[in-house]
């Protein structure tokens, strides 16, 4: 987590209020060092108030309760306390010193480990440490009048056939066949394999997992999964399958942070391929889409199809725009960062063991949310965005009525929506989710109130050709869906 957008910076000597002394080095505008040094008057009442806590709580053999000699507790417990006191302290202290002299900074400081390891709690009783730290960057945003292109599809007849044939997919039926092709949806058991290819002792296996060839990233890979019978077995690395840690995690069963650092080959034994057979046009299908005898003719069910196409691209349409006034944003502010502090703490900050080459692989696209971060705390800032209480609560209600409609449950009474709303923003974590939603969507819709903007209408096919250059992580089914039909199948 970054803490700490926009950054005043003191004098390279200030000292806190408190007892013990705290001194700033600024290395540069972005790095710099606090030096804290401790006495023993800084933190002995603290350590002695501990001691006596333990010597009254105390269940010792041959002692009777709340009487065991303090020497006895010192040794017994005394470096444990004094270590953790003196962190407890500093750690306060820092915290403390921080706010106090409004330094905001990019992760947290990280302590000079060369330094710490020379530490010994057995005699030392002054003590001195060193913390690195990344300051958050001045950032001047100047963006008023820039001029962006906002794109929109005109009426087009090859949309509506698009979205025609993405119904009749949707609403098409699935039969089991023998040989897998391209667009098939091939079924499989996945068994996590050791350096030998053999199954791993306690290693990953999950049944009836589906794989769908034309979505491999991965060109060789997607050929292994084609001309395939029921029965065998192909083994992939799941990261030619896809390159994204959620897309693994879900295939896998496991957690995301385990899948982004999933490195096995995996055997995937086919158990059922099976091809959707699209819906053929008539008034079943009709009845089937839009409930019976909502449409009754086919020119009615093209004028609907249509609307809802051109209903659809137009969302899709304004979700490329916010992604190309982000775009700009970040194209039109310099926003420095201490890069290398940063990927020292990235490294220092995950639960889990990772190499700085594993940072690097990974790093362009922290350094990028970290500065679009930066970006919109700027404006929520200079421009006092606020969200309100109100706006919360509709954002979760809303939030609700689209997993219900995902479901077919278009109907949710006011009183039942109210409850799980107001559950949801009372948890602190999707609490949290909302209002950063909410603050981008504030920080866009400023953005696009500044900038000059020019209208460009578009064929579908120039649109397409434009969406293929996203990035595809955050596309709509029907988004995908779309796009496919443009892109050329190996």
């Amino acid at each position: 987590m970054l803490h700490g957008l926009g950054v005043r910076v003191p004098s390279p000597a200030q000292k806190t209020q408190a007892a013990m002394e705290i001194i700033k080095d600024n290395i540069d505008k972005l790095n710099a060092e606090v030096v804290i040094k401790l006495k023993e008057d800084d933190y002995k009442s603290n350590v002695e108030k501990v001691l006596r806590d333990y010597q009254k709580k105390a269940r010792i053999n041959g002692f009777r309760p709340g009487k065991v000699p303090m020497g006895v507790i010192q040794k017994m417990y005394g470096e444990s306390i004094l270590v953790s006191e003196v962190n407890k302290m500093i750690s306060k202290s820092l915290y403390e010193y921080l706010h106090e002299n409004k330094i905001e900074v990019l992760g947290t400081p990280l302590p000079k480990s060369k330094e710490t390891e020379k530490v010994n709690w057995k005699t030392q009783k002054d003590f001195e440490f060193t913390y690195e730290m990344g300051l958050s960057p001045e950032i001047n945003i100047k963006l008023a009048n820039e001029k962006i292109s906002k794109h929109s599809v005109a009426n087009d007849l090859k949309l509506t056939e698009k979205y025609i044939e993405y119904l009749q997919k949707r609403f098409g039926t699935q039969k089991e066949v023998e040989i897998s092709e391209i667009d098939d949806l091939i079924y499989g058991t996945l068994v996590e394999l050791d350096e030998s290819n053999e199954p791993k002792d306690g290693g990953i296996s999950k049944q009836d997992v589906p794989i769908a060839p034309n979505t491999v990233e991965d060109n060789e890979a997607k050929k292994l999964f084609l001309g395939k019978k029921v029965g065998e077995s192909i083994v992939v690395d799941p990261k030619k399958i896809a390159n994204n840690p959620t897309v693994i995690a879900s295939m896998l069963g496991i957690n995301k942070d385990l899948a982004e650092n999933f490195t096995s080959m995996l055997s995937f034994t086919i158990t059922k391929i099976s091809r959707l057979s699209e819906a053929v046009l008539n008034q079943e299908f009709y009845n089937n889409v839009y409930g019976k005898d909502v449409i009754k003719s086919d020119s009615d069910f093209n004028k609907k199809a249509s609307e809802e196409a051109h209903k659809m691209i137009m969302a899709e349409g304004e979700k490329k725009f916010n992604n190309d006034v982000i775009k700009k944003a970040l194209e039109r502010t310099k926003v420095p960062l201490p890069n290398e502090f940063l990927k020292r703490w990235l490294i220092s900050s995950n639960e889990k063991p990772i190499t700085m080459e594993q940072v690097d692989s990974e790093y362009d696209g922290f350094a990028k949310n970290t500065r679009w971060q930066l970006i919109k705390n700027q404006i929520v800032k200079e421009n006092e965005l606020k969200v309100s209480e109100e706006e919360l609560v509709n954002e979760a209600k809303n939030f609700v009525k689209n997993q219900y409609a995902q479901y077919g449950q278009l109907q949710i009474g006011e009183k039942e929506l109210a409850d799980i709303a107001s559950k949801i923003v009372s948890n602190e974590e999707e609490r949290k989710s909302i209002l950063e939603r909410l603050y981008e969507f504030k920080v866009v819709e400023y953005l696009k109130s500044i900038l000059k903007i020019k209208e460009v209408d578009v064929s579908y096919d120039e649109f397409v050709k434009l969406a293929n250059q996203e990035d595809k992580k955050s596309e709509s089914a029907f988004a995908k869906f779309f796009k496919s039909g443009f892109k050329k199948k190996s």
